[in-house]
């Protein structure tokens, strides 16, 4: 996904104290921007001797006062770059470059003033750094914006819209001018904004720009000529969240596909055909024997027509839902696929009601207990399963009908049912383990992230290794780049980035790779999901494996989603652990979704036998 650069100006709200220049860059790193840029003039260059404008006078008050030298400007650029933002400067004068000597290449870009935009030698003298020249246009007419673009030598600019008024009332931002500087130029564009309302950055990003520069401020009320026309470090969290999701959010020209959350939603609220009463084989389905009702797990309006009329090909039970193989022979997996899936130790997920039933159709040894807050609370056995089996344990997502499961909140009721659910659960894979004498690995799906990543890897590194000390093992899974949670939708910002892999391997955490998580992030980041697994390898301990399609193309069978997806799920394949397969509602409809998936993966991999 390509970012939207959002960019803090520092400019003169610093009021020529160091420290609070500082602070500023602090807490323009906090909210997540790309980058701080400062000012500088040097003073016996700025204005000419003699009689005044009442303008001049009130502006070279102001830059004298908010005077930094260049060392403060320079030691500033070393703390911004040290909080990992990068750091540029605007000039007014090629003169005024030479006052930094060779420290002038320490700035990772430069910016042209406005005013300064027909300045060739200040704008050439800039590029020649081969660093990014961002260059405003305001106060400037079309001809003289056209005959200064004619002057760049060198490419490593970006134009940025910008109306010079401190401060733009809305009705004066004139964002239509982006799209003329899109159609004119046919080059990636900016806006610099000095408007009263920070919103209308958003608007300019909607409408293609891929940078956004805004002063950054403590108090928009305090006095200084650009205090009112600047962002609190608030406003420029919430610049930088919807620059960050800018992509997705305007992401979706093309025929409309319900999201995974959407699917969950018409699942859950949605309706289908069940039993009034009980109906032989033999017997003619009609609609008055049938009554819709909530969940959608079943044949809907339109599918229960090519039905009606028709004798089942196994007795329907009162309460029953009617699905496919209510009326249709279901597929049989062939001996040679079950025993692929026994050879690679593939699991299928049950629920406690289910994994029997499961298991009678589907005998491959192996299976992952996907358990809810309420199953948990009710107490759990292990006592009626099969000792030969393989079996994992996925913990709840959630601890109730509205919280995620976090053993770190800050809330202490959330905290401590969380420690609950998860000891409990804790308990449940120890008497599995008891029962088959082999390892019950539990999966989690960890992902508030209360400070920062490194306070989240370590909180969860030394809640692993104390349940690793009783010797069992909860496995953190990679995520998805969005989570359906509570029919909602939240983006997720722990297990699921390239920064998260150094991090992982630091604290030696053994994970659980989801495979469609990763494909899905792969989609978003372009990180190359085979090469993340090859990384991660040492830390694979467990596998959850689908296919799947662009962001939010969750559980799709094997196949059926983006092509590049198959070589990662075939590269995790060969690793000596479960894998258990995920793809959608594979249970529903006689397990007909896993009756599949088991056929396709014999039929994908099973040549190397």
């Amino acid at each position: 996904m390509q970012k939207n650069k959002v960019y803090a100006e520092i400019g003169i709200n610093h009021n020529g104290q160091f420290a609070v220049a500082q602070n500023l860059i602090c807490a323009a790193a906090e909210a997540g921007v790309a980058g701080v840029k400062f000012q500088y003039r040097n003073l016996a260059n700025a204005y000419a001797e003699g009689p005044k404008q009442i303008g001049d006078e009130i502006l070279f008050r102001e830059i004298t006062k908010n005077y930094l030298a260049p060392s403060d400007i320079i030691r500033l650029v070393d703390y911004a770059q040290g909080l990992r933002v990068e750091a540029g400067i605007s000039f007014f004068d090629v003169a005024d470059m030479a006052d930094f000597g060779v420290d002038i290449s320490r700035f990772d870009f430069f910016k042209v003033p406005s005013v300064e935009l027909g300045n060739s030698d200040l704008v050439n003298t800039m590029l020649q750094y081969g660093k990014q020249v961002y260059v405003s246009l305001g106060c400037q007419s079309e001809i003289e914006i056209e005959h200064a673009f004619a002057s760049f030598i060198g490419g490593n600019w970006l134009a940025m819209h910008c109306v010079s008024n401190y401060p733009v009332s809305l009705p004066n931002a004139k964002l239509g001018y982006l799209k003329h500087m899109a159609a004119k130029w046919g080059r990636d564009f900016g806006y610099s904004s000095h408007d009263e309302n920070w919103e209308v950055c958003l608007i300019a990003m909607a409408m293609g720009a891929c940078v956004i520069e805004r002063h950054i401020t403590f108090d928009k009320q305090a006095q200084g000529l650009d205090h009112s026309t600047s962002s609190t470090p608030d406003e420029f969290g919430r610049i930088v969240m919807f620059a960050e999701n800018m992509p997705l959010i305007l992401s979706g020209d093309g025929p409309r596909i319900p999201n995974q959350g959407e699917k969950l939603n018409l699942q859950n609220l949605g309706r289908s055909y069940y039993a009034k009463e009980g109906i032989e084989i033999g017997q003619v389905v009609t609609l008055e024997k049938l009554t819709f009702r909530a969940p959608c797990i079943g044949l809907g309006r339109t599918e229960i027509q090519q039905y009606v009329g028709k004798s089942p090909v196994k007795r329907i039970e009162p309460g029953m839902v009617l699905s496919r193989s209510t009326f249709e022979v279901a597929q049989q997996v062939s001996e040679a696929a079950l025993d692929y899936a026994r050879r690679k130790r593939v699991a299928l997920p049950v629920r406690l009601h289910d994994q029997a039933s499961i298991e009678t159709r589907f005998p491959i040894g192996a299976y992952e207990f996907h358990l809810s807050f309420g199953e948990v609370l009710a107490g759990l056995s292990a006592a009626q399963y099969g000792k030969h089996n393989y079996y994992s344990v996925h913990l709840p997502d959630y601890i109730n009908s509205t919280q995620l499961m976090d053993p770190f909140s800050m809330d202490a009721g959330q905290e401590g049912e969380s420690r609950n659910i998860l000891q409990r659960t804790v308990d449940f894979a120890k008497s599995l383990q008891d029962l088959t004498g082999k390892p019950v690995p539990i999966v989690g799906s960890f992902s508030v992230v209360h400070k920062d990543l490194e306070q989240f890897y370590e909180q969860h590194a030394t809640l692993i290794s104390g349940y690793e000390r009783e010797g069992v093992s909860i496995l953190p899974q990679w995520l998805p780049p969005i989570a359906w949670y509570f029919g909602g939708s939240v983006k997720l910002n722990a297990m699921n980035q390239l920064r998260d892999i150094e991090l992982i391997r630091k604290h030696m955490l053994p994970i659980c790779m989801d495979v469609c998580h990763l494909c899905m992030g792969d989609s978003l980041y372009k990180f190359g999901a085979e090469d993340v697994i090859n990384k991660l390898m040492p830390n694979i301990r467990h596998v959850h494996i689908a296919d799947a399609d662009g962001i939010d193309g969750e559980g799709l069978q094997f196949g059926e989603g983006a092509p590049g997806n198959i070589a990662a799920i075939k590269t995790t394949m060969d690793i000596d652990c479960m894998k258990v397969i995920e793809v959608w509602q594979g249970h529903l409809d006689g397990g007909a979704g896993f009756a599949k998936a088991l056929t396709r993966l014999a039929e994908l991999f099973d040549g190397e036998k």
